[in-house]
């Protein structure tokens, strides 16, 4: 009996190495844009011992070898990837198809109002507030655009629906026009839209200054009102200056630092949007006039320094 199961399994084994191979690959990607490459993985059984490989306006365009490396298309379409496998018993092919999507054009301009109507220009210097208009259009049509200002893309802006968008930046600022075809293939342009910081702006027809100050007294005492000495501008986060001044805005650099009547520092920041809460190391301060130095820098690169007191209530 133990002579019989040996032969048995000695039979087995040799009818299982006697086959012809299967061939078999899986790819890292199926859709492709163009010039972009892609890795094959050799995952043929049955022991075989030549593998032939051939990639349909590829680069390169064949392979002889277990596993090729990057496999690259440059030109838009749709390929054939061919495996074919043997060894002495037999041979087996097998063949899968890549997709790969033309890379599109965009082009991204400013314009400007010439006679009531729109004209593309080179470039554009708008005063704060003021309104830039900007296009972009891509090709192959039936992709979609997006808009990143300063090529940010959590600040990603959808477009109108001729792909336009209209801006009011207070400061330069680069806005990048992204189209990607349906195949998943984007492309970039750039325009820049520069700010001229004006001195005076004129809002609703009200002059209005750009203008740093900081209060005379402030009241931590938690009731959501004044409770912070904080650097104040009237250039204002939604830019329509409904909340009057706003904590930081203009300011690009700032070293702010508060003392005591005694010289000793008691707070200090470098962002402009932080204030004082009224504590020292955790602990409230007392009621008193304390001083403070302001040393800060405009998004036009004017700086200037402030020195004077305020006087914490509780």
């Amino acid at each position: 009996m133990r002579f019989f199961a040996f032969f048995i399994s000695v039979t087995c084994s040799f009818l299982a190495l006697s086959q012809a191979p299967t061939a078999n690959f899986s790819m890292s990607d199926s859709q492709l844009c163009q010039g972009e490459c892609i890795t094959l993985t050799n995952n043929s059984t049955g022991n075989p011992i030549n593998f032939e490989w051939t990639f349909q306006n590829g680069t390169p365009e064949t392979y002889n070898g277990s596993n090729p490396g990057p496999v690259c298309f440059n030109t838009p379409g749709t390929y054939t990837i061919t495996l074919n496998v043997s060894n002495t018993f037999g041979s087996n092919q097998t063949a899968q198809t890549v997709n790969v999507g033309a890379t599109p054009t965009v082009v991204a301009t400013l314009s400007d109002t010439v006679n009531g109507a729109y004209v593309e220009i080179e470039d554009t210097t708008i005063a704060m507030y003021e309104e830039a208009y900007l296009y972009a259009s891509g090709t192959p049509p039936g992709g979609s655009m997006i808009w990143y200002p300063s090529g940010v893309i959590s600040d990603s802006l959808s477009p109108l629906p001729n792909d336009s968008l209209i801006v009011t930046p207070f400061y330069d600022t680069y806005y990048v026009a992204a189209y990607t075809t349906p195949e998943g293939c984007t492309s970039y342009d750039t325009v820049l839209v520069s700010v001229w910081f004006q001195d005076t702006l004129a809002t609703d027809s009200i002059l209005v200054g750009i203008n740093v100050s900081l209060p005379n007294s402030f009241s931590p005492n938690g009731d959501g009102q004044n409770d912070y000495f904080r650097v104040l501008t009237n250039v204002d986060s939604d830019q329509n200056f409904s909340n009057g001044f706003y904590e930081g805005g203009a300011i690009v650099e700032v070293d702010f630092r508060i003392y005591d009547r005694y010289g000793q520092m008691l707070f200090r920041t470098t962002d402009p949007h932080e204030g004082w809460d009224g504590n020292y190391r955790g602990k409230p301060v007392n009621p008193a006039t304390y001083s403070y130095l302001l040393e800060y820098r405009l998004i036009d690169g004017v700086s200037k320094l402030l020195k004077g007191n305020v006087t914490l209530f509780r």
